[in-house]
């Protein structure tokens, strides 16, 4: 039986060589994850991640079982994915992934705007 420890510790590692990603302590306990400051997921001791995706991808992994609703800012994007075994890896790589790709994007509009802003 692997440990549920060490396969979250082999997802942190996964996570922190995303360029730009770096780590930081949650206000609410455990570990968030940030790309250029902005929060993209965090997790709750090493089986219960919270991840924010775009609205549209919150849909699909809803509707898709991928994940559940998250307990208090559903309307924000966030989802929460539960690691229970080693096979859940490879999903929560994927769900982390597009959160990860969104706050990269949802950062290069707040840089683009704010060249814009100084620039006018």
């Amino acid at each position: 039986m692997v440990d549920r420890n060490e396969v979250f510790e082999n997802l942190k590692t996964w996570i922190l060589q995303l360029p730009g990603v770096t780590q930081a302590a949650h206000r609410f306990g455990g570990t968030e994850f940030q790309v250029e400051g902005l929060e993209f997921m965090h997790h709750h001791g090493p089986s219960f991640l919270d991840i924010r995706l775009s609205k549209s991808d919150q849909t699909a992994a809803l509707k898709s079982g991928t994940a559940i609703p998250h307990r208090f800012a559903p309307q924000a994007g966030w989802v929460s994915f539960r690691m229970e075994k080693a096979e859940d890896l490879d999903s929560a790589k994927k769900l982390i992934k597009l959160a990860y790709n969104n706050a990269k994007a949802s950062m290069k509009g707040h840089r683009t705007r704010r060249s814009q802003m100084k620039l006018g």
